[in-house]
């Protein structure tokens, strides 16, 4: 990829539908006739341009500050990245003309994403947020079922209330739910594995995994669980809400990112109608796990038996129930 200098800086106002309308003249492998990003969209001002590939594409053009960072260039079916290290250029171009309205979306984002970066790390955030877009283009977009949005709403509550003793970056890397970890929050030696029940008519939770409430002497495992039931409309917060409730709440654009990157791994994504479904939020009960928490022991199954999945009563664990506040105070090691 050349470096590209020729701007065109025709305006364009947030309600055109095609960017990448009216601009003129023939590309190649040494220019790309380009538009200035307007200052709706752009108003700091960055280096970014719509523009039109070689091949003909729709393509944007950021060019970022900064020293090049080891960090890849994302590779993904339907969209193309290409980079100049030396002109400090990336560029993404859409390959499949049927993307285009989600090509958009994506540039859209990028744009927006970089109003609040500084710019010296533009393109590790520019990449964090296009590795976070690649997990959209490789896969069949369905959206979260019931049960994937019960489950990473729960997670959500419990990362909200970390929220409130850590810094937003420790929280979201503390997060490794999304990477199908045993448990669902890691600090050093202490986890939280996070569950969702319907409340107190069913106490219930389903363990998956013999490993789920395995710990040894140098661990502490919490329960964090959290009742959510659907609700009529109206009455609840959508899928989509609870994600923005926590975002609202991360004030570092690099822990945001990172934040963005967790929730394309756990399957979400914005674009995804949640609209359908809302979820009402009862009361969050927290349990300290120790040896003798009602739980199977994969050190004592049958060799035969390679995993197990299982049901525990809560109101017969009562004695290890403990509160929000000792389960924070016990991670901050007070």
């Amino acid at each position: 990829m050349t470096h590209v200098r020729s701007v065109m800086t025709m305006s364009l106002r947030t309600t055109e539908l095609d960017p990448w309308r009216g601009i003129k003249g023939i590309s190649s492998a040494s220019y790309y006739p380009s538009r200035r990003v307007s200052a709706d969209l752009n108003p700091k001002g960055r280096r970014i341009d719509w523009s039109i590939s070689e091949s003909g594409n729709r393509a944007l053009i950021v060019e970022y500050q900064g020293a090049v960072d080891s960090s890849p260039v994302p590779r993904f079916k339907g969209m193309r990245i290409r980079e100049d290290k030396p002109g400090h250029l990336l560029m993404l171009e859409l390959t499949e003309p049927s993307m285009r309205d989600v090509f958009l979306k994506v540039c859209l984002d990028i744009i927006a994403v970089l109003q609040s970066i500084p710019e010296d790390i533009q393109r590790q955030a520019c990449l964090h947020r296009l590795e976070r877009w690649s997990v959209f283009f490789r896969t069949e977009r369905i959206g979260l079922g019931a049960k994937e949005q019960k489950g990473l709403i729960a997670e959500l509550v419990c990362l909200e209330n970390l929220l409130t003793s850590f810094d937003s970056h420790t929280v979201i890397a503390s997060w490794v739910g999304p990477d199908r970890a045993v448990h669902d929050f890691i600090f050093g030696q202490d986890a939280i594995e996070v569950k969702s029940n319907r409340g107190s008519g069913t106490p219930n939770i389903t363990i998956s995994s013999v490993d789920q409430l395995t710990v040894n002497e140098k661990e502490r495992l919490f329960l964090f669980v959290v009742e959510l039931n659907q609700s009529a409309a109206g009455s609840g917060l959508t899928m989509t809400q609870y994600v923005e409730r926590v975002r609202n709440r991360i004030a570092s654009p690099l822990a945001e990112s990172a934040f963005e990157e967790k929730l394309a791994t756990a399957g979400y994504f914005d674009v995804d109608d949640y609209s359908g479904m809302t979820w009402s939020q009862g009361m969050t009960r927290v349990f300290s796990v120790t040896d003798d928490f009602p739980h199977i022991d994969g050190s004592l199954l049958d060799p035969a038996i390679s995993n197990a999945t299982y049901r525990v009563n809560l109101d017969a664990c009562g004695k290890f129930e403990t509160t929000k506040n000792e389960l924070l105070t016990t991670l901050r090691g007070v």
